[in-house]
């Protein structure tokens, strides 16, 4: 049996404690510790949320798991005030950000992101629609937009109002109103729809849409995106908010289309 100088018994033992903490510190990286993180985000945020919260969990310095969910603005914020568990809100417009700051359950908010809203048709369509009031066209029979409590549908119900436009087209029966913005994308892609007002990040997401104008701003209130931290005493949760405040975050978002708010940037 070979038996080993003390001197290199200690360096042997140092060794295998050094491995040892090694590996225990890899397992504690690969292993998030507590609740995930809970996320409620508007439905045209989904794979911007889904591309930040990826690299998130890769870039911070303790492990956390994260969970999303997204939907129309208005029912996540209704489920928030009803107990839902959730540790950050994304909403696509302030109102449904304020009644959640209004029932005392934001510790944080930030107007973080801002987007604009486009007409798109379905990529094969032969309409000639290159403003507004195209859309009163014989040729146009059904215009996609976002449920009436939707900011995305809010949005477009402003600027056709604005222009004179809803009355008539309602009264023509072409409006129809799917569940989200997403819902009124998807109308456009199947080519059920002659046309819809969605927002500029969903038409980059597919070419089954061709986008044939961009909404003048001044028609609807301002976009904006407000980041929420719910109340809640997670680290983690502290930790994604801020991440998704820096930089990199922000570049991400950069490249799905979306322009960072500086604060008093935002049109009322």
């Amino acid at each position: 049996m070979l038996a080993l100088a003390p001197k290199h018994i200690s360096r042997w033992w140092i060794g295998i404690c050094v491995l040892s903490n090694l590996v225990a510190g890899c397992s504690n990286r690969s292993e998030p510790q507590g609740k995930p993180v809970v996320i409620l985000g508007a439905a045209s945020t989904k794979d911007l949320l889904e591309e930040i919260a990826a690299v998130a969990q890769k870039s911070l310095e303790v492990p956390v798991e994260i969970e999303l969910s997204t939907g129309p603005s208005h029912a996540l914020a209704q489920q928030i005030l009803s107990g839902a568990p959730a540790d950050l809100y994304v909403s696509a417009n302030r109102q449904w950000a304020a009644e959640i700051r209004d029932a005392n359950r934001a510790s944080q908010s930030v107007d973080w992101l801002t987007n604009s809203m486009v007409v798109v048709v379905p990529a094969n369509s032969r309409l000639q629609i290159t403003r507004l009031e195209d859309l009163t066209s014989d040729e146009v029979q059904r215009i996609a937009i976002a449920g009436k409590n939707v900011p995305a549908g809010i949005y477009a119900q402003q600027s056709l109002s604005y222009y004179r436009l809803w009355e008539p087209l309602g009264a023509a029966g072409k409006i129809i109103r799917g569940h989200d913005v997403r819902s009124a994308l998807a109308y456009a892609q199947r080519g059920e729809v002659d046309a819809a007002i969605v927002y500029a990040t969903d038409a980059r997401l597919t070419d089954q849409v061709r986008v044939v104008f961009r909404l003048d701003p001044v028609s609807h209130a301002a976009i904006v995106y407000p980041l929420v931290k719910l109340r809640s005493d997670s680290n983690a949760a502290n930790q994604v908010y801020q991440f998704f405040l820096g930089n990199e975050a922000r570049q991400i978002a950069e490249n799905f289309g979306f322009q960072r708010l500086e604060p008093g940037k935002a049109k009322e």
